[in-house]
């Protein structure tokens, strides 16, 4: 892993944003796949996520719908 995050990290701006397009399909089956478990662990993260855009939740699940139209 850290092998991967060390690779990851050497990666410019660009190269990050479209590494991350082309791994989300996958998080999102792994994911789907155990939610229970995915949620719990991922939930910090999110947090952290949504303090960087300074939302809360119910914010963050209304950009995201928005953005599907």
């Amino acid at each position: 892993m850290e092998e991967l995050k060390n690779k990851f990290d050497a990666l410019n701006k660009a190269e990050k944003i479209q590494f991350m397009k082309e791994v989300l399909p996958e998080f999102c089956k792994l994911f789907a796949e155990n939610q229970q478990d995915m949620t719990q662990d991922m939930m910090p993260l999110c947090k952290e996520l949504m303090k960087g855009f300074k939302m809360d939740m119910p914010q963050m699940m209304s950009m995201m719908k928005n953005k599907q139209k």
